[in-house]
């Protein structure tokens, strides 16, 4: 273990160091992560849909119903294409999916917390949150530009925190390994 953390702390600390730039980035430049996001997103579809396609093709003996990977693979390497050409629209249609997806699960989390009231107690908060979920669906039909900024912020403000929780590890790391540096340890 002390040698693992010898090794690796710098790992930890590299990681820690550009997801902390990322978030300081999300936060002071949002136009422009979200841009980016949607570029990354338009990349990793692209790459996932072609090796998607090459599985389906290739291990068409193999898997039964390859028809719907191949079409899968073929969804997304077109969707990736569309990103590349319109990221505008790609942008748009992210924030959309996003509106919709908090006003299913909002709806859903309001329809269970009622079913749920009469074995659980404290179900309101269980309501709250689906009524805040719907609330910030509602929003960002009516402000998607809003609804940008707010997905980048909260993206920024993740990014921040787990960098600083991997500078932590990091540093963690990087002090057992000092400590143990010049003794034998026994290997168990």
């Amino acid at each position: 273990m002390h040698q693992l953390a010898r090794i690796f702390w710098s790992w930890f600390l590299i990681r820690g160091i550009i997801a902390v730039l990322i978030g300081l980035l999300a936060l002071f430049m949002p136009a422009a992560t979200f841009t980016a996001l949607v570029i990354l997103l338009g990349a990793f579809m692209l790459v996932t849909g072609l090796f998607t396609i090459i599985t389906a093709v290739t291990r068409r003996h193999v898997y039964r119903n390859w028809g719907w990977l191949l079409a899968s693979g073929i969804l997304s390497t077109g969707i990736g294409i569309l990103t590349f050409v319109y990221p505008l629209a790609t942008g748009i249609a992210l924030i959309y999916f996003v509106a919709f997806w908090a006003l299913v699960m909002g709806i859903a989390e309001i329809a269970i917390a009622i079913q749920l009231r009469r074995e659980i107690t404290g179900e309101g908060w269980f309501i709250a949150a689906g009524v805040l979920s719907v609330l910030f669906a509602v929003l960002i039909l009516f402000y998607p530009i809003a609804g940008a900024y707010t997905l980048t912020m909260i993206f920024g403000i993740y990014a921040l925190i787990a960098g600083i929780a991997l500078l932590s590890v990091a540093f963690r790391l990087r002090n057992i390994g000092r400590q143990t540096r010049g003794r034998r340890i026994p290997v168990t």
